[in-house]
């Protein structure tokens, strides 16, 4: 290696001095000047990796005054401490033991906040955890308190994952483990669901810094425990849990006697012969495989009381027969594996609550998968067929949360009917083929008004060149109520004239924030109540001709019919839709007018606004957009046929505004950026406007992108200069424009590459607060000492 590096080796643990050797010996030709830098926490490893012209230097705690500082903060909260003057006495005295460690005062401090009376305090203070020896850490006795004091389910979740690896990132699949082992309690009567109180648990072992967000994968709901927190839950669950490391150093036949859950990190060539060697099988209650499993498993028919069994990444091609003699098993991990078939046997495993398949090499599965009536959850990977939701009779599945999409058919076990019963589903449901369904009444069977867990639901048509009898649509949509709490729904190529079922009101769908109709041409008028909720509006190649009816069924009266195009704001009410933030209109080829819905009194808070591929489209309310207070993007696109009397009035909120192919409007161009106020704006983009002939770059605006293209009269921008400052700008086809070489580009919209040093350093002379320095601390979570 005949460079310069810098190798950080973070966290060492004790390796044999061979290994180490043999890694120094690669990096003894880099050139001078190259460094290795290593942590750990163990004096074995310093003294092994130190060299004769360097020192080891050792960390220690925060700064006493520092130090406490936080400890108050983890232990009082929100509560003044100078309010309990007994116990800022006592926590002096836990914190003098806690060797200025802010992982200690994290936990422990949750601990104390929990009950801030004397007594609760002082029985921690007291307690016999801080006499026992620790060999390996000064703080493990704070942190076996913070175990001490959880609650019995808790106690269970948190030891079991004791089995997997240190630095594992979980995810929320370890809540479906912790229910199938049984450790997810509810009191009797109780309406919630295991794995939603499995979320309360998580959260509570997370409030108390047992687990810490994942710092590798901040985004993805990713967990980790700390090296010294996995150390504790391996003291405390040492008779029941095994975390099996290394075949050849352990007596696995006598290990396992009060063994119950067992993780195997190794896929030595002799395991296949250790554990059938091992007498205890038939205990186990959990076996997970970390290693990626290579030899034939001829063993399973001894793990007769098994609930978790993981072969993730396994390279077996097939299961063995014996799988389906495992009735007691509830979880089943083979993603991520090469298993191509599952045997005959294994859809008689009817106390199934889990089967995991992704990414797996599965190429199907049985139509007997509707047998295992118990099945919470099933994920298959997209290659297997057929998929579950050409299965018939899917309606035996109804425990199942999950359902990617229902086809409607007309054969038994295919209709909508199917759904009756499946009411834990959740997340989205997309039901398709609605024309297949033949009556109100066969609609009403899928009873979709009890499936209370789902939050989004899609209700497609499929487009037919032959229309049905417009009551007929009528009387379906009628029949399917979505439950009451639903949060999206959208509906796709309904045929009916008109899109009114008593359902569609906010009493009925008082949490609706999305709202989306989609190829429905047949539709002549179209009624959206005052969904005080919904934040979302997406109208796209509808049938409406004009907004009269539209405007006017928004807020007044359903029966009444209105030809002209002025209606009063009496007939349709001030902000019909207060919380709306945006709103998408396109490809509605009819469409006319949309005075009536842009208007600052209906929609108050919006924030978008996209009107595009509306050629009959004549005329939008210029000037009421100056008075969206909070509009932050306008997009108005191939509406060729707007003629604008007057200019457009663009507020000072908005930040992003895109014109193009649109009759008249381009006109208002220069004048409506020559506002003052509009500072906000960053960025432009303007197309094919062929009436424009300046716009005033350079001036009061602040852009930082601009996009210019076929716009023929445009001749000045204000000198080429003015794009100098941007980061981002294109200009094609402008033939008048002189100012600048076509066609031109600038991008800087890559990041650059930062100075790491410069990035995290302070200042030089520059000692952070003691009071900066706390907060930090406060808002960290922390993966050292």
């Amino acid at each position: 290696m005949s460079q310069k590096f810098l190798l950080v080796l973070d966290d060492i643990w004790p390796i044999a001095n061979r290994k180490w050797e043999e890694l120094n010996a690669l990096l003894r030709h880099g050139l001078e000047g190259s460094v290795i830098l290593v942590t750990t926490r163990f004096k074995n490893v310093s003294d092994l990796v130190t060299s004769n012209n360097c020192k080891p230097i050792k960390l220690e705690g925060l700064d006493e005054e520092i130090f406490w500082d936080f400890f108050v903060h983890c232990a009082f909260g929100q509560e003044c401490p100078e309010s309990y003057p007994q116990l800022q006495g006592i926590g002096k005295n836990i914190a003098s033991r806690l060797c200025r460690s802010p992982l200690a005062a994290k936990t422990l401090g949750r601990l104390l906040n929990m009950e801030l009376t004397v007594r609760h305090w002082e029985t921690i203070e007291k307690s016999e955890l801080w006499e026992l020896p620790h060999q390996e850490s000064e703080i493990l006795p704070a942190l076996q308190l913070s175990y001490l004091y959880l609650p019995q389910e808790l106690k269970r979740c948190f030891a079991f994952c004791s089995m997997f690896l240190k630095d594992y990132s979980f995810e929320d699949v370890i809540i479906g483990i912790w229910v199938s082992e049984g450790f997810v309690a509810l009191a009797p009567g109780e309406k919630m669901r295991p794995e939603d109180m499995g979320i309360r648990y998580l959260n509570d072992l997370r409030s108390r810094f047992l687990f810490q967000t994942d710092p590798k994968l901040p985004d993805q709901n990713r967990y980790v425990m700390h090296d010294l927190i996995h150390d504790m839950a391996q003291s405390v669950s040492a008779d029941e849990c095994l975390l099996l490391q290394d075949l050849s150093s352990q007596n696995n036949g006598g290990m396992l006697h009060t063994v119950r859950h067992m993780s195997v990190e190794v896929a030595d060539e002799s395991l296949e012969r250790e554990i059938r060697g091992v007498r205890d099988l038939n205990k186990l209650h959990s076996l997970r495989f970390g290693a990626k499993l290579k030899v034939e498993i001829t063993w399973f028919s001894k793990l007769s009381n098994i609930l978790f069994l993981s072969l993730k990444g396994c390279r077996l091609v097939k299961l063995p027969e014996s799988i389906g003699d495992l009735h007691s098993l509830r979880y089943l991990d083979i993603s991520h594996s090469r298993v191509q078939e599952l045997p005959e046997k294994f859809w008689q495993l009817y106390n199934l609550q889990v089967v995991d398949a992704t990414r797996s090499s599965l190429k199907a599965i049985s139509n007997d998968v509707t047998k295992l009536i118990n099945l919470p959850h099933l994920a298959l990977p997209k290659g297997c067929s057929p998929k579950l939701t050409d299965i018939c009779g899917l309606g035996n599945l109804s425990h199942l949360r999950k359902l990617e999409h229902f086809t409607v058919g007309k054969g038994n076990g295919r209709k909508i009917g199917e759904l009756k019963g499946m009411n834990q589903l959740s997340g989205k449901l997309t039901i398709r083929n609605i024309q297949n369904v033949e009556s109100k009444e066969e609609a009403a069977a899928a009873r979709l008004v009890d499936k209370k867990h789902l939050q989004e639901l899609v209700l497609l048509w499929r487009w037919r060149p032959v229309s049905r009898a417009v009551t007929s649509e009528n009387g379906v949509v009628e029949g399917l109520c979505p439950p009451p709490r639903i949060q999206r729904l959208k509906i796709a190529n309904f045929e009916g004239d008109s899109f009114s079922p008593s359902w569609f009101k906010p009493e009925s769908l008082p949490t609706l924030r999305s709202l989306e109709l989609d190829g429905c041409h047949g539709l002549t008028s179209l009624s959206i109540p005052s969904f005080r909720s919904l934040k979302q509006l997406k109208l796209t190649d509808l049938g409406i001709e004009t907004l009269s009816t539209f405007a006017h069924s928004i807020g007044g009266d359903r029966t009444m019919q209105h030809e002209s195009s002025s209606i009063s704001s009496s007939n349709i009410g001030i902000a019909f839709l207060r919380g709306l933030t945006s709103i998408r209109l396109s490809h509605c080829q009819k469409l006319r007018n949309v005075d009536q819905l842009l208007s600052p009194e209906y929609v108050p808070s919006i924030k978008s606004i996209w009107i595009t591929h509306c050629p009959s489209l004549v005329s939008i309310p210029t000037e009421s957009f100056g008075g969206f207070d909070h509009l932050q993007d306008l997009k108005i696109m191939w509406c060729n046929n707007l003629a604008c009397e007057r200019a457009i009035v663009l507020p000072p909120s908005l930040r992003r505004l895109h014109m193009g192919r649109s009759g008249d409007l381009d006109k208002s161009f220069p004048a409506c950026l020559q506002n003052r106020n509009l500072t906000s704006l960053i960025a432009l983009r303007l197309e094919s406007c062929s009436n424009m002939e300046s716009i005033p770059i350079g001036t009061n605006l602040q852009l930082k992108y601009l996009h210019l293209g076929f716009c023929s009269e445009l001749s000045s921008i204000r000198g080429s200069e003015a794009l100098s400052s941007m980061q981002y700008a294109y200009v094609l086809n402008c033939s008048k424009l002189l100012e600048v070489e076509q066609p031109f580009t600038r991008d800087l919209l890559t990041k650059e590459e930062k100075d790491e040093y410069n990035r995290f350093s302070c200042p030089a002379n520059t000692r952070p607060r003691r009071r900066d320095i706390v907060e930090e601390l406060i808002k960290r979570d922390f993966y050292g000492v």
